[in-house]
């Protein structure tokens, strides 16, 4: 009579974590780039979402709704003066840092090597209680640059109808 043992020999113990191995070695790279991707397309998408959220809160609120960007990231606030400048006292609805976004930062070579193509000189763009956007010379209209330490790249326009997109 044979006796039957429950487990597994060696070799096949070798096998599994032979398998296991190669399956690590090919999707290891492909996660690392999938997520660098991934925080660049959310990055832009959430420029997008917070330049929606500007003009609606600019018609909401019937003033300027300004977003105004730095190195470190853009602030959006309700511009009760209309000149496109942050000052004291005025409601910011949202702060925003890239930094949240792993390795994505502005792409300073492109736009006015700050990685914008706003013409305001404070790096901006305000939506007016119409949702057109404005600058400090009329109507506004520009781009935002977004780059990845891997050199993928993200495009997010807004044209002077106030249609906004992603490149």
């Amino acid at each position: 009579m044979l006796r039957s043992e429950a487990g597994f020999t060696l070799v096949e113990l070798i096998i599994v974590i032979a398998i296991i191995s190669v399956v690590i070695v090919i999707a290891v790279p492909n996660i690392v780039v999938w997520r660098q991707n991934a925080e660049i397309r959310g990055a832009a998408r959430d420029v997008y979402s917070y330049f929606q959220k500007a003009k609606i809160e600019a018609i909401k609120r019937k003033t300027f709704c300004t977003i105004t960007f730095s190195q470190e990231g853009f602030v959006i606030y309700a511009d009760s003066d209309k000149d496109l400048v942050q000052d004291g006292g005025e409601y910011v609805i949202a702060g925003i840092s890239l930094s949240d976004y792993g390795g994505v930062s502005l792409d300073t070579s492109q736009g006015n090597g700050d990685g914008l193509t706003f013409s305001n000189p404070n790096n901006g763009i305000a939506f007016s209680s119409s949702g057109i956007p404005r600058s400090s010379g009329g109507f506004g209209s520009g781009s935002v640059y977004l780059k990845h330490n891997n050199n993928k790249t993200a495009r997010v326009i807004v044209s002077s109808s106030g249609n906004i997109r992603i490149e």
